[in-house]
């Protein structure tokens, strides 16, 4: 199995944390693992990517044109990084902060799923709940990850939130899980 999922948005998302999260979760799970990301000197506001590679050989080169799933989490990060996001196998874009269009992405409501769960501005974790529900993470491993930090209530909230908006949206999403990039 050899997978990769990329968050893209702006700076103050927390996407670092959710990729951190992300690779902690699927090294503690016995998997290889490289995370990247890359952003802009201007941090907050500017565009930022962070990206998760994982397989069950070790990973010789993490540098990607594509990934098994590419999450848009707000305009500006789909802007900057477009060209990813049209090499990927999977693209969902937040419908609440991203009005571009890529073609086949699918649209998710994470911002306003978190804002009605009483997590707002946790679209980050969101996301993972996301990822875990489409298949490429466990659930309960994301969940231990999480509790390991600061704020683990609201990111519960927030991630099970995430969680069952990817179960709306697997009959539109398939094979993600075992997917290679």
């Amino acid at each position: 199995m050899r997978g990769s999922v990329a968050f893209a948005g702006r700076g103050g998302q927390g996407l670092l944390f959710a990729a951190t999260v992300l690779a902690n979760t699927l090294f503690r799970r016995g998997l290889y693992v490289a995370q990247l990301q890359s952003y802009g000197a201007e941090v907050r506001g500017g565009s930022v990517l962070a990206y998760v590679v994982f397989s069950h050989e070790p990973i010789e080169n993490p540098f990607l044109e594509g990934f098994t799933l590419f999450i848009a989490l707000h305009e500006a990060g789909l802007a900057r990084w477009r060209r990813l996001a049209e090499g990927s196998a999977t693209v969902i874009v937040d419908q609440d902060l991203v009005h571009s269009q890529v073609r086949g992405a699918v649209q998710a409501p994470l911002s306003s799923s978190v804002v009605r769960a009483g997590a707002p501005g946790r679209e980050n974790v969101a996301a993972l709940g996301l990822v875990s529900a489409l298949g490429l993470v466990e659930q309960g491993a994301v969940l231990d990850e999480l509790s390991r930090h600061r704020g683990f209530e609201e990111n519960r909230i927030a991630f099970e939130a995430g969680y069952r908006v990817g179960l709306d949206l697997l009959p539109k999403v398939r094979g993600l899980t075992g997917a290679s990039p």
